[in-house]
């Protein structure tokens, strides 16, 4: 039993099963359209090449308003029928882009916490996530997507960490995730990760997690350093650095950067400062992030940080 702090605003933890051989994956994009079908259907080439068998949500593919894929009610809807369906094993976002905090005031909980099952997404899907950890309890996973990484090369340590998390329920038992150290401590909490700039749209809302108690993992792209320092000064004012246990940074990856009338600091000097301000254990350059190379992440599990050297391990199971 863990300690009831761990998991102050969520229902009972729940951990779905691990993945089967010949399982049935259900693909819905409740986020952005694709911008390119064919990365698609060579995402789904490679799961169907692995033996398992894809099933299209039923508004996959639809485009609605520029960017979105599809209306909120179409979106939702393939998210509900997905987890219902009970012929359906899993459930893998095609991509991120923008979208699902558009629905999570409509969407079934109840219909969610009754149907378990693994949902994969990265990016945007952060607001979903964490919403339906909150709302249920359900553990869920933060990393490849088929019309992203597995369109392409999957490379050989995202690919193994990702099938390593859905189908070996020892894999997070027995994998560490390698890091920097930012400043000292050792730490022990839920882990809750996703973008940065996604979670802090959360604050103030229904479906934020609860940071007391538990490890904030972060990550981004295209923000310049005075943005990333603005939503850190953000979740800072929010207190979410108050209770948490520790604090975590995966890949921020920069855009180019646009003339200003001031100099910009890099990013690695903005985390840094804020490790100092979080008076926490804080670990950074975590191999989680929008690049091609990444670890696909529980979201919802207990971790920790040891005392001496810099890494993150998991000390429960991600799937039963």
């Amino acid at each position: 039993m863990f300690a009831p702090f761990l998991f102050p605003n969520i229902m009972q933890k729940i951990k779905p099963k691990c993945l089967p051989k010949n399982a049935v994956i259900g693909i819905i994009s409740p986020s952005s359209p694709q911008r390119d079908p064919t990365r698609l259907d060579r995402g789904i080439a490679y799961l169907e090449g692995l033996g398992y068998r894809v099933e299209l949500g039923k508004n996959a593919l639809q485009s609605y308003g520029g960017y979105l894929a599809g209306t909120d009610d179409e979106r939702r809807e393939d998210i509900e029928a997905m987890f219902l369906n009970p012929g359906i094993d899993a459930i893998f976002s095609a991509r991120g882009g923008y979208g699902t905090s558009r629905f999570l005031n409509t969407l079934d909980y109840e219909l969610i916490r009754n149907n378990p099952k693994i949902f994969v997404g990265f990016s945007d899907t952060t607001a979903l996530q964490a919403a339906i950890f909150v709302k249920t309890g359900l553990v869920t996973f933060s990393g490849a997507m088929p019309s992203v990484d597995m369109a392409d090369d999957f490379r050989t340590v995202s690919e193994e960490w990702f099938w390593g998390m859905l189908t070996e329920p020892d894999f997070a038992l027995t994998h560490t995730v390698s890091a920097e150290r930012l400043a000292p401590g050792g730490a022990k909490g839920t882990l809750i990760c996703g973008n940065l700039s996604v979670m802090t749209t959360l604050l103030g809302t229904p479906y934020c997690p609860d940071f007391t108690g538990n490890i904030l993992l972060l990550e981004d792209i295209g923000e310049e350093p005075y943005r990333v320092d603005r939503m850190l000064s953000h979740l800072e004012n929010a207190d979410a650095f108050t209770g948490a246990q520790a604090l975590a940074f995966g890949q921020f990856t920069e855009s180019a950067m646009r003339p200003a009338s001031v100099p910009q600091r890099p990013v690695s000097e903005v985390l840094a400062d804020y490790a100092e301000r979080s008076h926490l254990p804080v670990v950074s350059n975590i191999l989680y992030g929008h690049q091609p190379e990444k670890l696909t992440l529980p979201y919802g599990i207990l971790a920790e940080i040891p005392e001496e050297g810099a890494e993150m391990r998991f000390v429960e199971r991600a799937v039963e």
